[in-house]
C-alpha cells in the first residue's frame, strides 16, 4: 500500500504540473502553500494520495472485478470534490479563471470530469499490475509507469470531453473545436451554451456509471469486515474541516446549498464505511 500511495502522490504532482503549465493558468494555487514542486504544492500531491487511499478502501468490500472498481473509486473521489472545491476557491486555496457564478459555483465542469478520469485511469493501471495474467516481471513496470502514462491519457480524455461538449452545444464543429483546443484557446469552453452542455454530459456520465455499477454491486455480496477506523476518521476529518470552513467563513450565507451538498456527501461516506450484513463467497 505504501508503494501505491507513493505512486499516487507522484501522479498527483505530475498531472497538476501538466495542467497548470499546459492550460495557460486556467487555475492557479495560492502562494500560501509553503512547499512546491513545479508550481504544485506538495499538499496537493498528498491530497491525491489520501483520496486514492480512501476510495480504494471503500470499494474493496463490494467485490467488483479489477476493471470495474476504478470507476466506483472515481465516483467516490468525485463526491469529495463536489463538496470541497467550491469552498476552497472562496477561501483562496486556489482559483479558477471563471466567474464564481458560472458552472459549479465557479468551478468548471471539466474539473469534475477530470477527477473521474484521473482516478479511473490510474486505478486501472494499478489494478492491472496486480493481476495474475500479467507476468511477474512486468507488474512493477506497469505500476511505475502508471503515473506518467495516466497523466498523458488524462489530457486526451479531457480534450475529448470538452470538445464533445462544444459540439453538443451547437457552437462549433468538431474540427473547429479541436483546432481551438490545439491552439490552447480556452475561452470557447466557457461560453454559456458550452457550460450547459458540459454539465449535461458530466451528469450523463455519472448517471451511466452509477447505473451500471449498481447493477454489478447487486449481483455480488459484500464482504463482511470491520470498518477501517483510520480511514473513517480521515474521511470524517476532511468533511468536517470543510464544513467548518463553510460555516465559519460565512460562505454558507452566499451559497446555503453547499451545506446540503456537504452533508449528503458526508452521509454517503458513512454508508460506504458501514460494515455489510453478509459475507461474500464470490470470487472476481
Amino acid at each position: 500500500m505504501i508503494e501505491v500511495l507513493t505512486l499516487a502522490f507522484v501522479y498527483g504532482i505530475i498531472l497538476e504540473a501538466l495542467n497548470i503549465h499546459m492550460s495557460k493558468e486556467i487555475y492557479v494555487y495560492s502562494s500560501a502553500f509553503f512547499l512546491e514542486i513545479m508550481g504544485v504544492p506538495l499538499a496537493i500531491g498528498a491530497g491525491w494520495a489520501v483520496l486514492f487511499y480512501l476510495a480504494s478502501g471503500a470499494v474493496k468490500k463490494f467485490n467488483l472485478a479489477w476493471w470495474q472498481s476504478p470507476f466506483l473509486m472515481a465516483l467516490i473521489a468525485l463526491s469529495y470534490d463536489l463538496a470541497i472545491d467550491a469552498v476552497a476557491i472562496r477561501l483562496g486555496f486556489w482559483s479558477w479563471k471563471i466567474p464564481l457564478d458560472q458552472e459549479w459555483f465557479g468551478v468548471p465542469y471539466e474539473n469534475f470530469f477530470g477527477w473521474l478520469a484521473v482516478v479511473w485511469t490510474f486505478a486501472l493501471f494499478i489494478n492491472l499490475s496486480f493481476q495474475d495474467f500479467v507476468k511477474e516481471k512486468y507488474r512493477r513496470v506497469v505500476r511505475y509507469l502508471a503515473p506518467a502514462v495516466s497523466a498523458l491519457l488524462l489530457g486526451a480524455q479531457i480534450m475529448v470531453y470538452i470538445n464533445l461538449s462544444v459540439v453538443l452545444s451547437g457552437k462549433f464543429s468538431w474540427n473547429e473545436a479541436v483546432n481551438l483546443y490545439a491552439g490552447q484557446e480556452r475561452a470557447y469552453a466557457y461560453l454559456p451554451e458550452v457550460g450547459a452542455a458540459k454539465g449535461c454530459l458530466l451528469l450523463a456520465i455519472i448517471f451511466v456509471l452509477s447505473f451500471l455499477l449498481s447493477g454489478q454491486m447487486k449481483k455480488k455480496k459484500r464482504t463482511l469486515e470491520k470498518p477501517n477506523m483510520f480511514a473513517l476518521a480521515l474521511s470524517l476529518t476532511i468533511h468536517f474541516m470543510f464544513l467548518v470552513f463553510l460555516l465559519t467563513s460565512q460562505i454558507y450565507q452566499e451559497l446555503p446549498v453547499l451545506i446540503l451538498i456537504s452533508i449528503l456527501v458526508l452521509i454517503v461516506s458513512l454508508i460506504l464505511e458501514m460494515p455489510p450484513a453478509v459475507r461474500s463467497d464470490a470470487r472476481v
